[in-house]
């Protein structure tokens, strides 16, 4: 029987995590607070943390905490941003033409329609969004601009700016997907997100998932101001009555010890040996970036190239899984973390080079 291998879901490794969890449970505080209901919008300790952990890897300006909303992951915190940023009269949200496939499943169960705005090497165009914001009249724009999935595209400071200007003009909420940001230099060095640059109209969903793990569900919401997070917090404790804890405690106290970043620049450094491999393998048109977990491989017939890999049994993700139905598919993500063990991570990737 033939070996199976994940390259499809992008999962950070988590060896290194594990150990570091274990001893964390054993010791952390828990007393009869812990099973009380929690503050809504999560304890205002841990938020204070998070909004740290933004300053310092997020490549934010100072971050207030009563702007973060705790989130069960970074998904929960874009259901929120799309449901508070699309209006009823005209439920649709502008998304890049490749996008984050969670974003299309929950905007088509909620009853929004995804319009795609083309994109080149640094992302989505500001031209383009033009044409789209004026033919649709859409409310809202979800945007990746760091390692951009499934792309790997990083947009330059400038595209930012002109992005953010589009925005502006047509009056667009933009809903920031970030769980990347912090593994990638430029932004950790300086490169600011679309929420420093427009504060006022920019939701941004981030979560500790990839890289610590997504098992944690540990999630935030920044919004433009403290009563936007009070809707937010009268939402989830509607729908929740506040969420759980202790996870989020561990991963606190692990932003405010440096375990977190420890962990984080011991990711990246694998990441970056990883991306240099499936390079060597698969040649220079692959598309990769500082310390991704993912990367792009062009394909005339990536949906073809998807079956054969699947009988050889390496899982990937062809292109058709983050367009809409009517947009050319020409590529395949390739996850680059969920094979824990690099020679089993170099034999699926040595089949996508035998299957091209």
């Amino acid at each position: 029987m033939e070996p199976s291998y994940n390259l499809a879901v992008n999962l950070p490794l988590r060896g290194s995590v594990l150990p570091r969890l274990r001893a964390a449970l054993a010791s952390t505080p828990v007393d009869a607070d812990t099973l009380a209901y929690p503050d809504p919008a999560g304890a205002l300790w841990i938020r204070t943390s998070i909004a740290g952990w933004l300053e310092r890897m997020g490549g934010h300006g100072p971050v207030d905490p009563a702007r973060i909303a705790l989130t069960i992951g970074a998904r929960h915190a874009l259901g929120i941003a799309l449901a508070a940023a699309t209006s009823s009269r005209n439920p649709s949200v502008l998304v890049e033409e490749h996008t984050y496939h969670g974003v299309r499943r929950m905007a088509h169960h909620a009853g929004m329609r995804c319009v795609d705005v083309a994109m080149d090497r640094h992302g989505i165009r500001p031209d383009a969004l033009v044409q789209a914001a004026t033919r649709s009249r859409a409310t809202a724009l979800y945007v990746q601009p760091t390692l951009q999935n499934p792309t790997t595209a990083t947009m330059p400071l400038e595209r930012r700016g002109e992005i953010a200007a589009v925005a502006e003009r047509f009056g667009l909420t933009i809903i920031e997907g970030d769980v990347y940001a912090s593994l990638h230099r430029p932004v950790r060095d300086g490169l600011p997100p679309l929420a420093r640059i427009a504060p006022h109209r920019t939701l941004h969903c981030g979560g500790i998932g990839k890289i610590l793990g997504p098992g944690l569900r540990v999630g935030w919401l920044l919004h433009p101001d403290a009563a936007a997070q009070a809707v937010t917090a009268a939402r989830i404790q509607l729908e929740q009555d506040g969420l759980p804890a202790l996870p989020p405690s561990i991963v606190a106290r692990w932003m405010d010890d440096g375990t977190a970043e420890a962990l984080l620049d011991e990711l990246a450094d694998a990441l970056r040996e990883r991306g240099e491999m499936a390079r060597r393998i698969l040649g220079e048109d692959l598309v990769t970036a500082d310390a991704s977990l993912h990367a792009w491989l062009p394909s005339a017939d990536p949906s073809a190239m998807e079956a054969r890999l699947l009988t050889r049994g390496v899982h990937v993700a062809a292109s058709r899984h983050f367009v809409g139905t009517r947009k050319p598919a020409h590529g395949i993500r390739l996850a680059l973390g969920a094979e824990e063990n690099p020679v089993r991570l170099e034999q699926a990737l040595r089949i996508v080079a035998e299957e091209r």
